[in-house]
C-alpha cells in the first residue's frame, strides 16, 4: 500500500499491516485440532491472497511453541508467504513464544520516523489450549505493559475447557474463549482471523491510522472471555501423554491419558508422521506409577493391544502377553525379556 502525504516532509513507504500468529503446537492438540490448526492456517493464507487490500498491506509471520518456540516465517508480505509444516511436541513453552514476539517487533517493525511513516500498529494472536510449561510471568507481565495497546495490539485465544484464561489474562485484557477445541471450530477461527486482516486492511486503506473495528465472533464457538469471571477448570482436564512406537513398523504415536480419578483413562491413541522431540525432557509431566494407567487403546499401526517399556525406559506397542517374551524395541534396538511388572513413569505435558 503507498500512503502519501503531500503536506508531510515523509517519504513515501509501502506500509504494512504486519500480523503475527503464536501457535500452541504441543502434544494436546493431536488430533482434531492439530488438523483444524494446519488446514485453517493454509486456507487463511489462500483466501488472503485473494483479497486485494490485504494483499497490497498485510504481512504474515508465524511462531510456534511445544518445548521450544520457533519463528518458522519471519515477517514476510502475504503473497510472498508460504505455509510451512507444522509439528506437534511436547510441552507449551509460552514464555519463550512470547520472547521470541517481543524480539522480533522489535526486530521487523518499521518505525515511523521524522522522514517516514513505519508499519502500522500489529496485530498479534496467541492461540494455546494448554498450561505453560517454561517460566512465563515475567515476560507476560512485561509484554502486557509495554507492548500491549501501545506497540501492538494482542489478543489471546484459549481453546477447549482446558486452556487458563487467568493465564491469557495476564499478558492482554483482550481473550477470547474458543468452545471447544475441534477442527471446525479452528476451521470458524481461522476464518475470523481472515475476516478481521481484511477488514483491517480496507480500514487503513480508507482512514490510515484510525483505530480498527474487528468482525463480530462466530458465536457458535468463540465469545469474549468475561473479566472477573473464573472459568472452571477441574484436574479432570489435563492430559498425560506417553511417547511410543509400533513394534512391527517403528511408526510415532501418543498415547492420551486424562489425569481423572484413578485408573488414568486412555482417550486416545495418534500417530504421527513427525514429532518435535527438542524440549522433551523440559516438558515432563508428573511421574506416576504403571498400575495408574487403564488399559491403552490398540496401536494405531499393529492394533497390538498393549503398552510397554524397554530396560532404558522408551515406550511401545506390546501383544498379549501371557509368559515372559523376548522383544526388541523399535526405540533403541535393546532386546529385553518382557513380563508385567509395576515402574515409575514420566509422562508428557501438554
Amino acid at each position: 500500500m503507498v500512503t502519501k502525504d503531500e503536506a508531510s516532509p515523509m517519504s513515501t513507504y509501502y506500509r504494512r499491516l504486519p500480523i503475527y500468529l503464536l501457535l500452541d503446537c504441543s502434544e494436546s492438540m493431536a488430533g482434531g485440532s492439530f488438523d483444524g490448526l494446519t488446514l485453517g492456517l493454509a486456507t487463511m493464507v489462500n483466501e488472503l491472497r485473494s483479497d486485494p487490500m490485504a494483499l497490497e498491506s498485510a504481512a504474515l509471520s508465524l511462531i510456534t511453541f511445544s518445548g521450544v518456540a520457533r519463528q518458522l516465517v519471519p515477517l514476510t508480505e502475504v503473497f510472498k508467504f508460504n505455509v510451512p509444516r507444522l509439528k506437534l511436541g511436547s510441552g507449551t513453552a509460552l514464555g519463550a513464544a512470547l520472547a521470541l514476539l517481543e524480539s522480533c517487533l522489535e526486530r521487523e517493525i518499521v518505525k515511523t520516523t521524522r522522514e517516514q511513516k513505519g508499519d502500522y500498529k500489529p496485530v498479534c494472536f496467541i492461540v494455546t489450549d494448554g498450561e505453560p510449561t517454561d517460566v512465563w510471568e515475567a515476560i507476560a507481565d512485561r509484554i502486557r505493559t509495554t507492548i500491549c495497546g501501545k506497540k501492538a495490539n494482542v489478543i489471546g485465544i484459549g481453546c477447549g475447557p482446558d486452556a487458563d484464561l487467568d493465564k491469557l489474562r495476564r499478558v492482554t485484557d483482550v481473550v477470547i474463549s474458543m468452545n471447544d477445541s475441534k477442527e471446525a471450530s479452528f476451521s470458524r477461527f481461522f476464518k475470523w482471523v481472515t475476516a478481521s486482516v481484511s477488514s483491517a486492511s480496507q480500514a487503513l486503506e480508507r482512514g490510515g491510522d484510525r483505530p480498527i473495528n474487528l468482525p463480530d465472533l462466530p458465536a457458535e464457538c468463540l465469545e469474549v472471555a468475561k473479566k472477573g469471571v473464573a472459568r472452571n477448570q477441574p484436574e479432570a482436564g489435563r492430559h498425560f501423554f506417553l511417547h511410543a512406537r509400533c513394534l512391527r513398523n517403528g511408526g510415532f504415536f501418543l498415547v492420551r491419558y486424562s489425569l481423572a480419578g484413578t485408573p488414568y483413562k486412555c482417550l486416545g491413541v495418534h500417530p504421527l508422521d513427525d514429532f518435535d522431540m527438542e524440549g522433551v525432557n523440559d516438558a515432563k509431566g508428573p511421574q506416576i506409577g504403571s498400575e495408574q494407567l487403564g488399559d491403552p487403546l490398540p496401536c494405531p499401526y499393529c492394533k497390538n493391544p498393549l503398552v510397554g517399556a524397554c530396560s532404558k525406559g522408551h515406550f511401545h506397542c506390546c501383544p498379549m502377553i501371557t509368559e515372559p517374551i523376548s522383544l526388541t524395541c523399535p526405540w533403541c534396538k535393546v532386546t529385553d525379556i518382557y513380563g508385567y511388572a509395576a515402574f515409575g513413569i514420566d509422562g508428557g505435558a501438554g
